[in-house]
């Protein structure tokens, strides 16, 4: 029994320091907690431009990208022949997918729904690299 007591008094010797200690900890991750609550609140409200910024970026990156590869006049529709049935300019090859990604990103900015049309416009990226591919390698 006097082993059991001993054992006792030390688990409480041991609580009472630590309990101060525990509370410290506590207070300052709740701190924290705060500070991320308060941070996560700004990011929710600027989510539609983190979303649009990488996006384009990315647009303009591959207009120029386009500019510099492109050859003066510039092929669509690829035909099984290995023709093109239409032929435009190089600007309009490049401005135009700059034009889609950025009503994409305009509808980001006027929808309540933020998703839907981001994903769009990550979709839009994919037209000046298919571009740039179907004149690069033609059939």
């Amino acid at each position: 029994m006097h082993y059991f007591n001993k054992i006792i008094n030390k688990w409480t010797e041991l609580r009472d320091k630590a309990r101060p200690i525990v509370k410290n900890i506590g207070e300052k991750l709740s701190a924290f907690g705060e500070k991320v609550s308060g941070i996560w609140k700004h990011v929710i409200r600027l989510k539609k431009v983190i979303l649009a910024a990488p996006v384009a970026v990315a647009a303009v990156i591959l207009a120029i990208q386009n500019m510099a590869k492109l050859p003066a006049r510039v092929g669509l529709d690829l035909q099984a022949n290995g023709t093109f049935s239409i032929e435009i300019a190089k600007g309009l090859a490049v401005l135009g997918p700059i034009g889609v990604t950025a009503v994409c990103l305009l509808l980001v900015f006027a929808s309540k729904r933020v998703l839907t049309p981001w994903f769009a416009s990550l979709v839009s990226l994919a037209l000046p690299v298919i571009i740039l591919l179907i004149n690069t390698f033609p059939a």
